[in-house]
């Protein structure tokens, strides 16, 4: 694993300080004579609708039983929310545990850029979730959607975790297993990689896959404290769900539908392989885990459900931005809660850090709050705070009660105002009757966005006239289209074989 720079500098200056030298210890070394610290485990689904788990009581024809055993067994939040609509975005929130506007991660990587000279991906010199853990003596390791730049040092397995297995892209086909070398030599950035490595081609469902690679880490990291992120892409489309989970939902009539929930119900599966494999190594008190969502579902692209809220992924409406949220540490968070107090993606790193006992400090600049002393039952609410958005199409923040929306500043638009602890389906535009509320929140979000920096890449290249080469596009459109088909063709030859072996290796 390469050390990111920011922490080099830090070592040079520790090292300094210690006439005998400096060396940095191992995870072994630094936690040998320390109690136990809990390990952390994050799990992510990809474009799940509010309504897309049974503990949200929202929906009743989705199965998630051990994503409903995480819930009973801790808290579940109303009220959780990611820090972007789109993926991008909302992973950068998670992993910085800081907006992403502070550093102009405001949309998904694009190929072009506003300088040259501007990084396109989340920037090497600002610290992730798991720097700050393994600086502190944990095992780290990461599972599934990375989705950032494509230069190697801004993969995972260089910005502070010591293990990574996935792939970096917005989306993988769910049978890439049997034709993962092929599909690095027509999509590379779809393909899966172990570190830097391509992985050769296996037979298994890539959500199956991944609940496998989380069971053998937690198996070979159980002595240790361990981070472990697993960032799961279902239930991103495609929409290739297995058949065996198809045939389980044969009663729900709509085919699209059903392969949401079929997809989802494999992925729920695989959550429980992982709380299965903590429970069978005693590992339940000594884990804090957290799920949720990377964003509201996409109605029309993977047919999951938002329900009550309105909206979808990529709008600033609750149902782009307001997800299933639960946190589980058995023997510390009281079970069995609802909790209606906002949160955001932001506080998980905070909460992490406060159960490790790692104190945090003024230069890291953490926007999250430590949930603990909320979901512990010593304190009744958090302390008054906005939550906020934005992107080039727009932004939005709330407080506990009111929300600001504007869906279109550039286009100069009056934003709208609603009160959420009263209609969280945003049915009731306020600003003409409590004008008092709009100009509060609007100052807020001003003063706010003052300290982010502007988006650093997009697709207007008016705006973004540089290009930085991100899935060489330029390259890519000088391809003859005769030349694109017959690889299109080829490469769903292929998928239909993936897909046979698969399934026919889950039947027997």
């Amino acid at each position: 694993m390469t050390l990111p720079s920011w922490r080099l500098g830090t070592l040079s200056a520790a090292c300094a300080l210690v006439l005998t030298g400096c060396s940095h210890s191992t995870p072994e070394q630094t936690m040998a004579d320390e109690p136990r610290r809990p390990n952390v485990v994050l799990l992510f689904s990809d474009d799940l609708g509010y309504a897309d788990t049974g503990f949200q009581d929202q929906s009743t024809d989705v199965e998630t039983p051990h994503l409903d055993k995480l819930a009973a067994l801790g808290a579940s939040f109303s009220a959780g929310y990611v820090t972007g609509t789109v993926c991008g975005p909302s992973r950068a929130g998670l992993m910085t545990g800081r907006y992403q506007q502070r550093f102009g991660y405001q949309d998904i990587v694009t190929p072009y850029s506003r300088d040259a000279e501007v990084p396109a991906g989340l920037d090497i010199n600002t610290p992730i979730f798991a720097n700050y853990l393994f600086d502190e003596g944990y095992r780290t390791g990461m599972i599934g959607k990375w989705h950032d730049a494509d230069p190697a040092e801004y993969w995972p397995h260089n910005r502070g975790f010591e293990e990574f297995f996935g792939f970096n892209n917005g989306a993988a086909t769910y049978y890439v297993g049997p034709m993962n070398e092929a599909k690095f030599d027509y999509k590379p950035e779809a393909a899966m990689y172990r570190n830097g490595k391509l992985e050769g081609n296996f037979d298994e469902y890539l959500t199956d896959k991944f609940g496998d690679e989380a069971v053998d880490y937690i198996e070979r990291h159980k002595e240790q404290p361990f981070f472990l992120y697993v960032a799961f892409n279902a239930i991103h489309s495609p929409m290739e769900p297995r058949q065996i989970d198809m045939d389980r939902f044969a009663h729900i009539e709509d085919e699209n539908r059903r392969k949401a929930v079929a997809m989802n119900y494999n992925m729920d599966n695989n959550i429980g392989k992982i709380v299965d494999k903590l429970e069978a190594e005693g590992l339940m008190e000594d884990t804090i885990i957290f799920f949720l969502s990377d964003n509201g579902g996409k109605l029309n692209d993977n047919f999951s459900l938002n329900t009550p809220l309105r909206g979808e992924k990529g709008s600033f409406w609750e149902g782009g931005i307001r997800i299933p949220f639960t946190a589980t540490w058995k023997g510390t968070i009281l079970p069995e809660q609802r909790i209606d107090e906002p949160v955001i993606a932001l506080d998980i790193l905070a909460t992490s850090l406060a159960a490790a006992g790692i104190e945090q400090q003024p230069h890291w600049q953490l926007e999250g709050e430590n949930l603990l002393p909320l979901l512990t039952g010593k304190q009744e609410q958090l302390d008054d705070r906005f939550l906020f958005w934005a992107n080039s199409r727009g932004w939005a923040l709330r407080d506990r009660d009111w929300k600001l929306y504007n869906q279109n500043f550039h286009n100069q638009q009056a934003p709208v105002l609603f009160n959420l602890s009263a209609d969280m389906e945003e049915q009731h535009e306020l600003s003409q009757t409590h004008p008092d509320q709009a100009a509060r929140l609007l100052a807020a979000y001003q003063a706010w966005d003052a300290d982010n920096e502007l988006p650093r890449w997009g697709r207007n290249r008016t705006e973004y006239p540089h290009y930085n080469g991100h899935l060489d596009v330029e390259a890519r459109k000088k391809i003859p289209q005769d030349v694109l088909d017959a690889a299109m063709e080829a490469n769903e030859v292929r998928r239909a074989k993936a897909r046979a072996t698969i399934d026919a290796l889950v039947r027997d």
